[in-house]
């Protein structure tokens, strides 16, 4: 038998190594990238949820967000405009507490149906962003929930 011997096996030890760091080196540079991408699309997208007293405290940190308001509607500031076939105008006030309206937080929807909920007391959550002294809702962004809507039935009536 004849015997055999491997010269050139650290020669193939050494060309593996510089392929495995290129490797290693576009991994951390793709994951970096990804990071980076993740933090920036959170950043541009998140909706703050604050009440109409924490707008007014830090407004200024506020300008030119999306924002999420939430308040009791003042049934004395409802106004519906119909100003022509395709365009409306829908007005309100929100506050944070009934009994103490000082604070009002003027809310404008445009093109915006006359929703059968938006009644004095109906609890708001308004999607969109200040503008003008005004506090311009995105379209579609006007929720409501009126608790006297659902008012538990006396026994033996039906609605």
């Amino acid at each position: 038998m004849t015997e055999a011997t491997w010269t050139n096996q650290e020669a193939v030890l050494t060309e593996s190594r510089p392929n495995r760091m290129k490797f290693v080196v576009a991994g951390v540079l793709v994951l970096a990238a990804i990071v980076f991408l993740v933090f920036n699309a959170m950043q541009n997208n998140t909706q703050l949820y604050v009440t109409v007293g924490e707008f007014y405290a830090q407004q200024s940190k506020f300008a030119g967000r999306d924002l999420r308001v939430s308040g009791w509607v003042m049934g004395d500031s409802i106004q519906f405009t119909q100003i022509d076939a395709t365009t409306s105008r829908l007005e309100f006030d929100i506050v944070d507490d009934i009994a103490n309206p000082a604070q009002r937080l003027h809310v404008v929807a445009m093109n915006e149906p006359m929703p059968d909920l938006l009644q004095h007391e109906a609890q708001a959550l308004v999607e969109g962003h200040a503008e003008n002294g005004a506090f311009m809702a995105n379209q579609g962004g006007l929720f409501l929930k009126c608790p006297t809507r659902y008012e538990e039935l006396e026994p033996g009536t039906t609605g």
